[in-house]
C-alpha cells in the first residue's frame, strides 16, 4: 500500500500536475497570441475558442472515470439498487458533468464572466431537481460532487485552469471546480430521474403483462 502511494504522488506530481499545466499554458495559443509560440493565434478566434473547450471537456471526461471513489461509490450504488442504477451509468454521467463544469469554467475565463452569474442558476437547477427526485436518486447524486473532488480530477483541473490564466493574464480563474462539481449533481439528477420513470414503466408492462396472463 505505502509503495501504491508512492507511486501514486509521484504520477500526480510529475504526470497529471505538469499535463494539466502545460496543455493549460499553450491550448490558449489556438485563440489568443502567445509570446512563447510561435504563429500564435493558430486558427480564428471562434474556431479556436471551439477546439479550447473541446480539449477540456475530453480532458475532463478521460480523468474523471479514473477517480478511485468513484469506481467504489459506482459499484455500491450498482448493488443497492439491484442493477437498476448501473455503474458505467453511473460513471459516465458524473464524467459528463465534470467535462461540462470544466467545459463551462474556461468560457468563463475566456470571456471574464463572473462566476456567481453561472453558478445561481445551476444550484436553482439542482434543487429544483432535488425536488422532484427521489431520495435515494439524491442521496447518490449530491454524493457524486464529492467524489469529482479526488485526487485525480482535482490536480489536473487546478494545473489546467493556473496554465490557462496564466497564458491569458487572467485576474479571476477561480470557479473551474466549483462548476465541476455541481454540473455531475445536476447530470446524476436527470439520469436518476431517466432511470427512476424508465422502471416505472417497466413494471406497469410487468403488471399488465401478468394480469393479462391471468385473465
Amino acid at each position: 500500500m505505502c509503495v501504491g502511494h508512492g507511486c501514486f504522488n509521484v504520477g500526480l506530481s510529475y504526470g497529471l500536475a505538469k499535463l494539466g499545466g502545460q496543455s493549460g499554458g499553450l491550448v490558449p495559443a489556438a485563440f489568443t497570441y502567445l509570446n512563447f509560440v510561435e504563429d500564435s493565434p493558430l486558427y480564428s478566434y471562434g474556431f479556436g475558442i471551439f477546439i479550447a473547450l473541446t480539449f477540456a471537456w475530453l480532458l475532463g471526461f478521460g480523468a474523471t472515470p479514473a477517480e478511485p471513489a468513484l469506481n467504489a461509490l459506482g459499484s455500491t450504488v450498482e448493488n443497492l439498487t439491484n442493477g437498476a442504477f448501473k455503474k458505467s451509468m453511473l460513471m459516465y454521467s458524473v464524467a459528463f458533468g465534470v467535462a461540462c463544469g470544466i467545459g463551462l469554467g474556461i468560457l468563463k475565463m475566456v470571456i471574464n464572466l463572473p462566476v456567481i452569474v453561472l453558478l445561481l442558476p445551476f444550484y436553482f437547477l439542482a434543487m429544483f431537481l432535488t425536488y422532484i427526485s427521489s431520495e435515494d436518486f439524491v442521496n447518490i447524486a449530491w454524493d457524486s460532487a464529492g467524489v469529482t473532488t479526488g485526487p485525480v480530477t482535482v490536480p489536473l483541473v487546478l494545473a489546467m485552469g493556473l496554465g490557462f490564466g496564466n497564458a491569458m493574464g487572467s485576474i479571476d480563474g477561480f470557479g473551474i471546480l466549483s462548476l465541476a462539481s455541481i454540473c455531475p449533481i445536476i447530470a446524476v439528477l436527470l439520469t436518476g430521474l431517466w432511470v427512476q420513470n424508465g422502471r416505472s414503466s417497466a413494471d406497469i408492462c410487468w403488471m399488465n403483462r401478468n394480469c393479462h396472463q391471468l385473465k
